[in-house]
């Protein structure tokens, strides 16, 4: 088999190694935006209760105020009972008694609303408090792991580096700047098997006489209608074993 064939073999699947590893980078961010997402809403609707509760409890506040001042006058108008001199003014006295006491019931009721309100809210709070506390042990966790996956990309990237430099000196400049050309068009696959006669990087059949000089690997050979370099994988096989 020709050297350079073999060779470029090996340089494509450390070039794929390479756009493996930089994928896998790639994700990396969106892991972690997916992680800081679920806190930053929880969160934002943490305090989105917080601001709730508090604006429950200045009305409950405001409303306990307003009911003390009309119990107060409630009970003068009470005590007034005992100046009223005629019967007639005696009832009419007695209907704004009355009337005050509706609209004391109803402070009341505005008040019992408001604690309802604002136990209902905080049992929300509470579940998103506990929600919040899962998800930032879950980001922290992600973080760490993130930065572990990060560092191994990292290694596992220089390492491949490596190894393409190893191989650098035994390729021929002319089989590496026709690799390299090719790459740039064809982006990730430059070199494909044949299989049963056809192509592995574009699946058209290729002519019986190109098969059979692929077979034999003596000289760099491309694919006529993807352009791509052939190899055949048993010729690179007993190259390799040999």
């Amino acid at each position: 088999m020709n050297s350079q064939l073999s060779l470029l073999v090996q340089l494509q699947q450390l070039d794929l190694k390479l756009h493996d590893l930089e994928e896998q980078r790639k994700q990396i961010p969106e892991r972690l935006q997916a992680a800081e997402f679920s806190v930053e809403q929880a969160q934002k609707r943490e305090k989105e209760l917080q601001a709730s509760l508090s604006t429950i409890a200045a009305e409950r506040r405001s409303s306990e105020q307003d009911l003390n001042v009309h119990e107060s006058h409630v009970h003068k108008m009470r005590e007034r009972l005992n100046e009223v001199k005629t019967n007639r003014e005696y009832q009419a006295h007695l209907f704004e008694i009355e009337l005050a006491n509706k609209k004391k019931d109803a402070l009341e009721e505005k008040v019992l609303m408001a604690m309802e309100r604002a136990e209902e809210k905080q049992r929300e709070l509470d579940g998103v408090q506990k929600h919040l506390q899962e998800m930032t042990h879950v980001l922290e966790k992600e973080r760490a792991e993130i930065e572990s996956l990060s560092a191994k990309l990292t290694h596992d990237a220089t390492q491949v580096d490596q190894q393409k430099n190893i191989l650098f000196p035994s390729l021929e400049k002319r089989a590496y700047d026709r690799y390299s050309t090719l790459k740039l068009s064809l982006k990730l696959v430059v070199i494909a098997p044949v299989s049963g006669g056809i192509c592995q990087g574009c699946q058209l059949q290729i002519p019986p006489q190109l098969v059979a000089s692929v077979k034999r690997a003596d000289q760099l050979l491309t694919c006529p209608y993807c352009h791509r370099i052939l190899y055949d994988e048993e010729s690179l096989k007993e190259a390799l074993s040999s």
